[in-house]
């Protein structure tokens, strides 16, 4: 997977959740995980349908500056 901003939250909760033992903090801390998959789903799924499009040179140069595309 690439290494992304959304990717490293993920594995940092992944890490917490594994260093702790309160049940409580252990769902909020799988939610958390599940909310983050969601996004990291969407922008992968939005990266690909933008890839995919025929794009003013400028704007796929401010979309790759954001992120959105590589």
């Amino acid at each position: 997977m690439e290494n992304t901003a959304i990717r490293r939250a993920i594995e940092l909760t992944e890490g917490v959740l594994e260093d702790t033992d309160n049940d409580e903090y252990k769902f909020k801390l799988r939610t958390a995980i599940q909310l983050l998959e969601i996004i990291e789903e969407r922008h992968d799924v939005t990266s690909d349908v933008l890839a995919d499009c025929n794009l003013d040179e400028q704007v796929q140069a401010n979309l790759q500056e954001l992120g959105y595309l590589e």
